[in-house]
C-alpha cells in the first residue's frame, strides 16, 4: 500500500495525538478540512487507520498486574489454533493474543487485580482450555516505555 507524505503526517501527527481537531490536523498538514477527511475516511476505510483510543493506567482500574503469558498447544493443527482463539477471546484479562514462532505458539498479554486474581485467571480460565501443553507466564515489574509510535515514512520506506 501506497502512503504519499501528506498520509504519513498525518498518521505521525494522530499517534501523537488521536484527539487533534480534524481542523488542526488539516491545518498542521496543509490541506483544507474536507480533503483531510477524505483522506481520512480513505485511511479508516483500508484499514490503516484501525481505530482510535484512550490509554488508560490498568492500576487506576484496578489491572496493575500484567503479565505475558507464553502458550504452547498439544496440536498444531488449525482448528486447534481457531478453538483456542475462540475461548481466549472471550477471557475478560486478556488484552492482547499474538500468534508468534519460537517456543510457544501463542503470547497473551493480560491484565488483573493481583497475583490471587491471575492465580484464578489461570486455574479457572486458561487452564480450562483444551490443547494445551505448556503455560509460561511472566510477570511485568514496571513498564519504562508503552505506545511508542510506529515510524511512519522516511528512510526505512
Amino acid at each position: 500500500m501506497h502512503l504519499d507524505s501528506i498520509d504519513c503526517q498525518i498518521l505521525r501527527l494522530l499517534q501523537e495525538n488521536a484527539r487533534i481537531s480534524n481542523t488542526a490536523l488539516a491545518e498542521a498538514v496543509g490541506l483544507s478540512p474536507n480533503p483531510l477527511a477524505q483522506r481520512l475516511k480513505k485511511l479508516e476505510g483500508r484499514g490503516v487507520i484501525q481505530g482510535y483510543t484512550a490509554r488508560i493506567d490498568p492500576e487506576m482500574v484496578g489491572r496493575g498486574t500484567l503479565a505475558f503469558v507464553g502458550i504452547k498447544q498439544v496440536d498444531h493443527q488449525t482448528e486447534c489454533h481457531h478453538r483456542f482463539l475462540e475461548e481466549v477471546a472471550g477471557l475478560p484479562e486478556v488484552l492482547e493474543v499474538h500468534h508468534v514462532a519460537g517456543e510457544e505458539d501463542f503470547l497473551l498479554k493480560v491484565a488483573v487485580r493481583d497475583m490471587r486474581a491471575y492465580e484464578h485467571f489461570l486455574l479457572e480460565s486458561l487452564a480450562r482450555i483444551p490443547g494445551l501443553d505448556r503455560v509460561r507466564t511472566t510477570f511485568v515489574l514496571s513498564t519504562p516505555v508503552s505506545g511508542a509510535p510506529l515510524p511512519i515514512g522516511g528512510a526505512e520506506e
